[in-house]
């Protein structure tokens, strides 16, 4: 690790500290050690390191720059193309893939997926090749699709039978399974899928209206119309009980 910036030292020193790899820092005119296999820099300072080592990591996001080096350090090189795997669900789960190896996990709610993925690719400066999605949660996976195709992705649905584990005790249940599940769907060949269009049964739409009524403390259930939009991803739930507030408050301005 190589940088007078001590914010991206700090961050990029927990990280390692975190992943349990072995580094040592150096200033700018120190010599680098002949062992030294990848140095961790600035681009401000890159400019500034003779080094003739094949790897000069130059920082940008802390967990990205740090799984670049231990690649980089595994022989696996450059992140040029990336694997996603999604557990779909509430709060999906997403695993991100380089060959066989698990690089980063995450879990976000359905509509930040695929805004995720093309900040993925940005930090890891690598494309992703595939999105692998689990077949379970019909309207959550048809959003999740959708929203991929629409960002230029190729996806794949995967049966998810068996992808979810037993978990033991004393672990946080949920988003273990949804975590492990994204891997294990990430690792599996799947159907190509291109835009799906689900029509909500009348069950799943008086869940999002319970859903409405919880999200505003008792305040507001939304109209079944404003339901079934959630339902199909064309508006997001927090959107939709603003939208009916609204039309609320325009009935009592017009009495």
């Amino acid at each position: 690790m190589i940088t007078s910036d001590f914010v991206v030292y700090e961050e990029v020193v927990s990280r390692l500290k975190e992943r349990q790899a072995p580094f040592i820092t150096l200033r700018l005119k120190d010599p680098i050690p002949y062992n030294v296999k990848v140095v961790i820099t600035t681009a401000e300072e890159a400019p500034q390191i003779r080094w003739e080592g094949e790897h000069l990591i130059v920082y940008d996001d802390p967990h990205a720059t740090v799984d670049r080096a231990i690649g980089a350090l595994r022989g696996q090189g450059h992140f040029d193309e990336l694997v996603i795997g999604i557990d779909p669900g509430r709060r999906p789960g997403i695993a991100v893939l380089h060959g066989d190896t698990v690089v980063a996990v995450y879990q976000t709610g359905v509509a930040e997926v695929e805004p995720l993925l093309k900040k993925i690719e940005q930090e890891y400066h690598a494309s992703i090749s595939i999105v692998r999605i689990g077949s379970g949660a019909r309207l959550m996976t048809a959003q999740i699709i959708n929203a991929l195709i629409e960002g230029g992705y190729k996806v794949e649905l995967v049966d998810e039978t068996g992808t979810t584990p037993y978990v033991g005790r004393g672990i946080h249940t949920s988003q273990v399974r949804d975590i492990i599940a994204a891997i294990n769907i990430a690792r599996i060949k799947g159907e190509p899928v291109g835009r799906m269009e689900v029509e909500p049964s009348r069950g799943e739409i008086r869940v999002i209206q319970e859903s409405s009524r919880s999200l505003s403390e008792g305040r507001a259930t939304i109209p079944k119309y404003l339901a079934r939009r959630v339902a199909k991803g064309e508006i997001t739930l927090d959107e939709a009980i603003e939208m009916h507030k609204e039309s609320l408050n325009g009935v009592r301005e017009t009495k």
